[in-house]
Formats: structure tokens, sequence, C-alpha cells
């Protein structure tokens, strides 16, 4: 992607476009995680490294465009950039929940392992002659 020979305004459209495509990803996660649907889980991560990746790499063009000052001193440039930042926080929020969705569920699974191994294991007890556990 040649980014210098591309105008500030459309370089912002472009990290914006980006950020809902990232928003979208987000909340199908959520729902896959919810829904138990582990591969799509995993797909849906790997979709997300890559546009976290284009976002990133969208922001360092804008930091160093040749016309990143505009992107203060224009109002509807700092209008939008005040958008994404805002749309950057919501993207942040949910991504503190899908990680609070995923560890509970982590944590769900790991107490059911652990029931079903304790059960595991009075099932396999020994008696002594006496009735005593061995």
């Amino acid at each position: 992607m040649s980014t210098t020979a591309t105008p500030v305004h459309e370089l912002l459209q472009q990290l914006a476009d980006s950020l809902d495509a990232l928003a979208v990803s987000q909340q199908q996660e959520l729902q896959a995680i919810v829904e138990r649907q582990h591969g799509r889980v995993a797909e849906l991560a790997e979709q997300k490294a890559q546009q976290l990746a284009e976002v990133s790499e969208l922001d360092a063009a804008l930091r160093e465009h040749p016309e990143s000052n505009l992107l203060q001193d224009d109002e509807q440039l700092a209008a939008q950039v005040a958008d994404i930042k805002q749309q950057l926080t919501g993207i942040k929020a949910q991504n503190a929940v899908n990680e609070r969705v995923v560890q509970s569920t982590l944590n769900s699974i790991e107490q059911l392992k652990q029931t079903i191994l304790s059960n595991a294991r009075k099932d396999s007890l020994t008696y002594n002659a006496k009735g005593k556990i061995r």
C-alpha cells in the first residue's frame, strides 16, 4: 500500500473503515464464544490480528504523512480523528468484555474438569477387608 501518495483524508477514512471491521469481528467473536463455536473463535482471532496489523499500519502512515499536521489544523479532519479515537475506545472496551467472557468460560471448563477428575477418583477407590479406604 503506497500511503505517501494517498491523501490524508483517505487514509483517515481507511482507518475508520478498518476499525469498523474490527468492531464487527469482535461482536462475531463474542457470539462465537458464547455459542461455544471454538473453531470460529480461532478464525476470528486470526482475522482480528490481521485487522489490528492493518490499523497499526494505517496509523503509522498517518503519523508519517507529509500532511499529518492537517489532522489537527483542519476542523473536519480533527473531528474525524476525534470520532476515530472514540471508536477505538469502544473497541478496547469490547475487547475487555470478550477477554472476561473467555476467562469465565475457561474457569468453568477448569471447574468441570476438576469435578470430573474428582468423581473419577472416587470411583476408583479401593477398600480393605474392614471397609476402610486405602
